[in-house]
């Protein structure tokens, strides 16, 4: 286990995560976070991956594209803790996850990395309430708006553009 935290480099056009340093197609800053844009070389499953990061909310929306197989999710989301240094992101993934189907199932996972996390020490217990509240408001919310991130997102005035180009 390892403590998950990746970074955006805005002006060098770079995502660091665990595997490596990787260049960025697209950053757009929005009002509401980052969006990004990236492509997965080399990687045996995905091939493109975009995503929404959220810090308000400590959510990472992301979407991702593989070679072959559909992706199960129309939405992977990882409940995140998002600082930022001049023009450097830390994101922070607080090991909750929620898979959103394009049938609306919802797919809570990770629950057990949290508790390994908390006890390698690698997040506090503040963290953990945070990600556990976090990922509890926004199923509260989905199931206001029959699962559908985009409706639950704009109930509060976030509207998320997938296409930037």
């Amino acid at each position: 286990m390892y403590l998950k935290v990746e970074f955006h480099h805005l002006v060098a056009k770079a995502h660091t995560v665990k595997a490596g340093t990787f260049p960025v197609v697209l950053y757009h800053e929005h009002e509401h976070g980052l969006y990004v844009e990236r492509a997965f070389v080399g990687h045996p499953s995905y091939r493109y991956w975009k995503a929404h990061i959220l810090p308000a909310q400590h959510l990472q929306v992301c979407q991702y594209f593989t070679h072959q197989e559909p992706y199960p999710f129309e939405f992977y989301i990882d409940i995140v803790q998002v600082e930022r240094e001049g023009h450097v992101l830390m994101v922070k993934d607080l090991y909750l996850d929620l898979g959103i189907a394009h049938s609306g199932t919802l797919t809570l996972m990770d629950t057990q990395e949290l508790f390994e996390a908390v006890g390698a020490g690698l997040i506090g217990l503040e963290e953990a309430f945070l990600a556990t509240r976090t990922l509890h408001d926004l199923i509260n919310r989905l199931g206001q708006h029959e699962n559908n991130l985009e409706r639950t997102l704009q109930a509060q005035g976030i509207v998320l553009q997938w296409d930037w180009k």
